[in-house]
């Protein structure tokens, strides 16, 4: 089985990849970095005969690209095993309007008719391919929190309020950023980048050196197998 995962940010790479390595037995298998920004843009896992790519695409608004270029791959493929069982789009609900918004470009760009009833439920996409004629690929769109606005930090930090210690540092970093952009027009003026704060802000506290890898120490050591948050807002990475 191979799976692709698209997700819109480097944090969300990470996450995805913690989920799957740490809690569903995955094994990390290697990644691809954008040679010029040192940005992760890619990090592939192997379990048994299946893999997952997961790519990080850069934003809500650049998946339905990054769709475009898999529909390509797809319409083009001469052996099986360049053909994808299932892919899954991951994104941020970040207002009312966001999902209608993304699903609408994907439309446009792919020629699809996907609609807001085929976001956080199994569907087919079917593609032709000059050898194979019609492949029908499972799609899941997962939107994260499913129907309150939030973003998937927003579910990572409730994830990582453990104890009391962590719980009171993520509501003091979650009250000083909801501070800031009250008091001021200039900066955190979307609710999207206010949850990005909070959770950036409890990581500049956990792990003060502005690096991937010291965030990453901080994640490895987290309890991921057990966990009750992730078992309800992840369950949709139990794949193969």
């Amino acid at each position: 089985m191979k799976t692709i995962i698209l997700c819109e940010g480097t944090t969300d790479l990470l996450m995805i990849q913690f989920v799957l390595q740490y809690k569903y037995g995955w094994n990390y298998q290697g990644f691809v970095e954008n040679v010029v920004t040192n940005r992760l843009l890619r990090r592939d896992l192997v379990k048994d005969d299946s893999t997952v790519e997961v790519r990080s695409c850069g934003g809500i608004m650049s998946i339905p690209n990054e769709m475009k270029k898999l529909q390509d791959q797809m319409e083009h493929a001469t052996k099986e095993n360049e053909i994808y069982s299932k892919i899954i789009v991951m994104i941020d609900h970040d207002s009312v309007s966001s999902n209608k918004t993304f699903l609408d470009k994907m439309n446009k760009v792919l020629g699809t008719k996907f609609c807001e009833a085929d976001i956080n439920t199994e569907c087919k996409w079917r593609i032709r391919n000059s050898i194979f004629e019609d492949v029908e690929l499972d799609l899941f769109i997962k939107c994260i929190p499913e129907t309150d606005i939030g973003s998937i930090e927003n579910v990572m930090l409730e994830a990582l309020a453990t104890d009391k210690i962590e719980t009171d540092l993520i509501s003091d970093s979650a009250e000083f950023i909801k501070g800031v952009s009250q008091r001021q027009e200039r900066y955190l003026q979307k609710k999207s980048r206010i949850y990005k704060a909070i959770f950036n802000t409890y990581f500049s506290i956990r792990a003060p050196e502005e690096k991937y890898d010291e965030r990453a120490k901080v994640l490895k050591a987290f309890d991921w197998k057990s966990n009750k948050v992730l078992e309800q807002k992840f369950d949709f990475l139990d794949i193969g």
